[in-house]
């Protein structure tokens, strides 16, 4: 059976802008025999009527060979509002 692990963190991307965020699950990776992803999870801001979604606008994975690294995943967004936009990015891996 498969073990499922999660992790999170909260980010903030500034508001208008564009940025990559890089992650990877750290010291007990059991890359690449293992499947990692995040996913993004904006907050809502209550004041705010109205907010646009974060987009992803690229994505790339590599292998960083330094001992605890293994699969980096690189993920860009896009911040459309004219706010910074915090959100949790939601790391999962199955192994």
């Amino acid at each position: 059976m498969a073990n499922i692990d999660h992790k999170q963190g909260t980010y903030t991307i500034a508001a208008n802008s564009s940025q990559a965020f890089t992650f990877w699950w750290g010291r007990d990776s059991k890359a690449p025999n293992e499947f990692f992803d995040v996913s993004i999870a904006p907050h809502f801001d209550n004041s705010r009527s109205a907010m646009e979604p974060l987009l992803e606008t690229g994505r790339s994975v590599t292998w960083d060979h330094r001992p605890g690294v293994g699969v980096v995943l690189e993920l860009t967004l896009q911040n459309r509002n004219g706010f910074a936009v915090k959100f949790e990015a939601n790391h999962v891996r199955i192994y």
